[in-house]
């Protein structure tokens, strides 16, 4: 018997093409997200990707071109899911605790997913100096995740005034740069503090960063 062909675009065992495409490419990326959070990218290879994933080798190149893009998809998987705690976090906020209450609410969910240490050790250590694309990515990513956690934090502190002392873009990027160091510090610290206490203090560290903007609202 003769043994059977992988044909690009032919349904096998009853899967269609695209399926098996989707499911493979899935294994990859959960793969990388694996072994990047654990023996780290430097010393991952598309080998020790595709034995992790349990495809051949030739499959990674259907869906990567090399190691940094398999990278950059599970370090834009891991954003999504911090984002996304965030986000559906917004939805539920009690805002009658004032803003400390609410940037607690906002941050338990976002230092939960923090807990995975995988997810912690490729969005804080992993992506960092591997290349200009891959620095500027980040870059870009938290400076984007500043501008969504203050930019609605703000909504609870009225229109922040213009002048030539208040870059609302610098406050951004000092806020996710607090957090940021953080989360980052944690992990390496192997979690030893409790989430509540990380979460406590981050979030009276942004309301004292949010609250100055209230003031300086009401004296407008």
């Amino acid at each position: 018997m003769s043994a059977t062909v992988d044909v690009p675009g032919r349904a096998y065992g009853g899967e269609s093409a695209a399926d098996r495409d989707d499911r493979r490419r899935r294994q990859l990326l959960d793969a990388g997200l694996r072994v990047f959070g654990s023996v780290g990218y430097r010393a991952a290879t598309v080998r020790g990707l595709c034995r992790e994933a349990k495809i051949a080798d030739r499959h990674f190149y259907q869906y990567f071109d090399k190691t940094e893009d398999l990278l950059l998809a599970v370090y834009a998987e891991c954003i999504a899911h911090l984002t996304d705690s965030v986000s559906e976090a917004m939805a539920e906020v009690d805002p009658d605790g004032g803003l400390g209450a609410v940037a607690r609410q906002l941050l338990e969910p976002f230092f939960q997913v923090v807990e995975d240490p995988h997810l912690a050790r490729v969005v804080w250590m992993e992506v960092l100096g591997v290349s200009p694309r891959v620095e500027q990515t980040y870059l870009t990513v938290m400076h984007e995740f500043g501008v969504l956690l203050l930019g609605y934090l703000r909504t609870f502190a009225g229109e922040v005034p213009s002048g030539p002392d208040m870059d609302v873009d610098l406050l951004a990027t000092a806020a996710i740069g607090g957090i940021s160091h953080t989360a980052m510090t944690w992990y390496q610290s192997g979690y030893v503090a409790e989430r509540r206490i990380v979460v406590a203090t981050i979030a009276t560290m942004l309301a004292h960063i949010v609250a100055p903007l209230t003031v300086e609202s009401a004296r407008g």
